[in-house]
């Protein structure tokens, strides 16, 4: 049990607590405290070790800081979100999925609201689990996909629709065909009982799929650990006078990092972990890694910005009111880069790639997603034209989302000219495969995660006709290596 979708309303003693509230509270006193409503979740966790729990503990890293802190456990987004307009609450914790389809309410309301910290990330605990059959986005189509309706798991299948090369038609078909359920424990109940093709859900879900001869995993979230973001929105009103309070909120989070997976006294006081044995704690952790400062100026300026843009498409894709021209103004890194010289030795989260795995991929021939693309380039030279930087800019920051995987990238070429032997045209394509993947190092995707390989004219999109110049491309597959390919 995770997250509550946005049909799941759950009332929790404290949320009633904090609806018979009546005084706004803007936290420019030591003495006062700051409410902020957070769902149950395991990310959130690094909050409440800081704060010694849900209220502020005394000797707690918040209290030493001087700020005192209430944290608020609320399940339903649209309740919090009206504590939020109403100034009952001053924060609120949310996914930047969630926030993107939230802004038209903070909008309407007249309210404006930002991002200033981005606590955690899903890293494999939530995905998409299908029959072994299905390995590529366009697999899904004329399938059966369950998908619990208006959660952060329908706005990661969207995503993927999105993103893939898909037509709008087959985009279309796979969404007629989505049977839509309340949770996420019910659609992955429908997929082992046979009622679907594939699920959006999330562990231990994943781990039974994995482990079954018919099923697997298609997509999770250790792909692509920037598609479900947990961060704090604010009231902006009350980080204009709340500045050093924030710089302490996130100071406290980040220094009591090391307590994750280790203490576990403050996150049972959340009705939901109470019970919990600290093995099960453990294990949902291991789906969720807390963002470090550097990763948080990473994401504030870009990844975080490219997610919430695209959130707000998918959801406009499924009726929804939403704003992509707002990506740039909902999130500000003021906060995050006073400390970055406080935690200089933390890592940016740059997933390891190497030999070994490059080596399994490129045996593989499926691939998540792939892209053709008649990238231009001067005629036999292996020199990019400025006209396809666009193109590849669009899949530069597809990659950096897709931030888990393997690139692949194939150079092609049109039928060669007499005289031209195999190894010539290989090398030479390959050369203009290699141009696109400098490009891609040049801006910030990690050599070690690219292959580059040069097919010559031996593998034309038009067969019939080899001369023609959509034969001349570059395609792009994003590669995964597959659980039974690390020799689990």
């Amino acid at each position: 049990m995770k997250r509550k979708s946005l049909l799941l309303v759950v009332l929790t003693f404290a949320m009633s607590m904090l609806l018979t509230a009546c005084a706004e509270i803007n936290g420019s006193n030591p003495n006062e405290t700051v409410k902020i409503s957070i769902d149950e979740w395991i990310g959130w966790q690094s909050l409440l070790d800081a704060n010694g729990g849900l209220t502020t503990a005394t000797g707690s890293i918040n209290d030493k800081n001087g700020i005192n802190v209430e944290y608020v456990v609320m399940n339903d987004a649209s309740i919090s979100s009206n504590a939020l307009i109403s100034g009952e609450l001053q924060g609120a914790g949310y996914t930047v999925n969630r926030y993107a389809f939230l802004q038209d309410k903070f909008d309407q309301a007249e309210v404006q609201v930002v991002m200033p910290y981005i606590t955690n990330f899903s890293n494999g605990g939530d995905g998409i689990i299908s029959k072994s059959d299905i390995v590529n986005v366009s697999d899904l189509v004329g399938k059966k996909i369950a998908v619990p309706q208006y959660s952060e798991a329908q706005t990661l299948v969207e995503w993927l629709l999105n993103t893939s090369s898909l037509t709008e038609e087959q985009k279309l078909q796979i969404r007629k065909d989505m049977v839509y359920f309340e949770t996420a424990d019910d659609t992955a109940k429908a997929f082992f009982s046979g009622s679907v093709d594939a699920a959006a859900t999330w562990e231990p879900y994943l781990t039974q799929a994995a482990s079954s001869t018919d099923s697997r995993i298609f997509f999770d979230t250790s792909m692509s650990t920037n598609l479900i973001l947990d961060g704090l929105v604010f009231r902006k009103d009350f980080l204009e006078n709340n500045e050093k309070f924030m710089e302490k909120l996130i100071d406290g989070a980040l220094e009591a990092a090391s307590m994750y997976k280790v203490e576990f006294a403050n996150i049972k006081q959340m009705p939901m972990f109470e019970l919990m044995t600290d093995e099960d704690i453990i294990d949902m952790a291991n789906g969720a890694d807390l963002a470090t400062c550097k990763q948080n100026d990473k994401l504030l300026t870009d990844v975080a910005v490219s997610m919430y843009r695209d959130m707000a498409n998918v959801w406009i894709a499924i009726g929804e009111k939403a704003y992509p021209d707002k990506a740039e103004a909902a999130f500000t890194d003021e906060y995050v880069k006073k400390l970055l010289d406080k935690y200089p030795d933390e890592g940016d989260g740059t997933k390891v790639f190497n030999e070994e795995g490059k080596q399994l991929v490129i045996e593989s021939p499926e691939s998540l997603l792939s892209y053709s693309a008649n990238i231009q380039f001067d005629l036999n030279d292996v020199k990019i034209r400025q006209e396809s930087y666009a193109a590849l800019d669009e899949f530069i920051r597809i990659a950096k989302i897709l931030d888990g995987v393997y690139i692949q990238i194939e150079g092609n070429a049109s039928k060669r000219n007499t005289g031209i032997t195999d190894m010539q045209i290989i090398d030479f394509s390959g050369k203009r495969a290699n141009s696109v993947a400098e490009y891609f190092i040049k801006n910030g995707i990690p050599q070690e995660r690219i292959i580059v390989i040069g097919n010559g004219d031996l593998k034309p999109i038009d067969p019939e006709n080899p001369a023609s110049e959509v034969n001349r491309n570059t395609l792009f597959l994003f590669k995964e290596i597959k659980e039974e390919q690390k020799g689990y």
